[in-house]
């Protein structure tokens, strides 16, 4: 509903490509710092992801944030898609035959800044042939993908019912608002 009204003074100006190419290839730094913040000892979690997953959700649906997203759109593909992207560096790109949990954060910073995977990249089943367990890799990456499309949706209600909350008190007090930290906000909500 938002999205169907953004002006053209927003960056939507026909034949305007250069907002949507600079979203699209370039790699939002301070996004990235929220998530390599959250690491312990140079290593991200799927906990870590999932995290951030429902951070970003919350930020992109925050008009008075500097993280809003203009272009934020929320479907059930969206889910499905975010609800991977979350989990794809750790699962795709981790050492470790047994251990999905976790990778070294250089690697994830390296994926999301270059758009490459490192050099001499090879899946664990590959590296791992005689120890690679593809039915365990299977059912966890199941699992944390209907866990991540849970997050993605209760961060999104939450995000709506935030933003709205923000706007009716920004309406009676007739002020604008000031974003507080989503994190913050997801706890009193």
């Amino acid at each position: 509903e938002f999205n169907l009204n953004i002006t053209v003074e927003d960056g939507f100006a026909p034949n305007n490509e250069e907002t949507f190419i600079n979203f699209r290839y370039e790699v939002d730094r301070d996004l990235l710092k929220q998530l390599t913040d959250r690491s312990s000892f140079g290593r991200l979690t799927i906990f870590d992801h999932q995290q951030h997953l429902r951070t970003r959700i919350l930020d992109s649906l925050d008009p008075n944030g500097p993280l809003h997203d203009i272009f934020f759109v929320f479907s059930e593909e969206s889910m499905a898609v975010a609800a991977n992207q979350y989990l794809f560096p750790v699962m795709l790109l981790g050492e470790d035959a047994t251990d999905f949990t976790t990778i070294e954060m250089r690697v994830v910073e390296d994926l999301w800044t270059q758009f490459r995977f490192q050099e001499g990249f090879a899946p664990r089943s590959v590296r791992h042939p005689d120890t690679f367990d593809f039915v365990a890799f299977n059912a966890a990456r199941q699992a944390w993908q209907e866990e991540n499309i849970i997050i993605a949706a209760t961060a999104f209600a939450d995000g709506k019912d935030i933003a709205k909350r923000e706007a009716e008190e920004g309406e009676s007090s007739g002020t604008g608002t000031t974003s507080t930290s989503s994190d913050v906000k997801a706890s009193t909500a």
